[in-house]
């Protein structure tokens, strides 16, 4: 009889226990369940920043590729009036015909002073293409 009431506290103990224990578990459960949801919150602001940094990326290099496409444009005309003082005595006809020189001249600083304006325009851009 001793034997069974000894067993029958082992019992009653470990059905006490595994009790506390599953329950324990299921605040675990709960505790890691709510990590869960705050870790996949997270990750998807992380995967929207990505986004976003990646197309302001190729926004970045199409703004690039439109200036390197201008550098070159720029490049020829700037060989293109090197060829032309090359072939021309410019003193001799200055001397020689300063009304035309003088004129050519306006003309030319007219329509570098108009470029000047529009690179250095601040509201070149339009609203889509404004930098952050």
């Amino acid at each position: 009889m001793k034997l069974n009431l000894i067993l029958g506290g082992l019992l009653l103990s470990l059905l006490a226990g595994s009790v506390w224990y599953v329950d324990y578990l299921h605040d675990q459960i709960s505790i890691l369940k709510g990590n869960q949801i705050a870790l996949e919150s997270e990750v998807q602001k992380q995967n929207e920043s990505i986004a976003n940094y990646l197309e302001e990326q190729k926004r970045n290099q199409s703004r690039l590729n439109d200036m390197a496409i201008q550098n070159q444009e720029a490049q020829r005309e700037v060989n293109k009036l090197r060829n032309t003082f090359a072939k021309h005595d410019l003193d001799n006809l200055a001397i020689n015909k300063p009304a035309l020189v003088q004129k050519m001249v306006n003309r030319g600083t007219a329509r570098v002073k108009k470029e000047l304006i529009e690179i250095t325009n601040p509201n070149q851009f339009n609203e889509t293409d404004t930098p952050n």
